[in-house]
């Protein structure tokens, strides 16, 4: 084998291994007979994995919770003794600033899952291809 031969093959090596990460996918590269179809089976996996697209929370819950979230408050601040409405308004201040921070919290968690689904369906597929992935 020359020279340029072996650096063509290690170049496609660690260009693959990069690409396999793109989406936490680890495949066996030694295992790869064909670079070019590797990668169009890795962007038709990639593909597959866009079509799911679980719902993330909705701006409109948002909206809700934080409506929520505010008269709770307000009801609590002007049943705990406070001076009327001042009372009212700071706790439904802080009903709103809790019902933002759960709802920030439950759209993370969303994100996280969905990227997650994303990688196992990568994963899934490239085994069906017969590659020897391994994560």
């Amino acid at each position: 084998m020359t020279m340029k031969t072996m650096l063509s093959i290690a170049s496609v090596m660690v260009i693959g291994i990069q690409a396999a990460h793109a989406n936490n996918v680890v495949v066996d590269m030694s295992q790869v007979q064909d670079y070019t179809q590797y990668q169009t089976d890795l962007q038709q996996c990639e593909g597959l994995a866009v079509q799911n697209q679980p719902d993330a929370p909705q701006r409109e819950a948002v909206a809700g919770t934080a409506v929520r979230g505010a008269a709770v408050g307000a009801t609590a601040g002007a049943i705990s003794g406070g001076s009327g409405s001042k009372a009212a308004k700071k706790g439904a201040g802080i009903g709103v600033i809790a019902a933002a921070s759960r709802n920030s919290r439950n759209r993370r968690a969303a994100s996280a899952n969905a990227s997650a689904q994303t990688d196992q369906i990568v994963k899934n597929c490239m085994r069906g291809r017969g590659y020897n992935v391994l994560n």
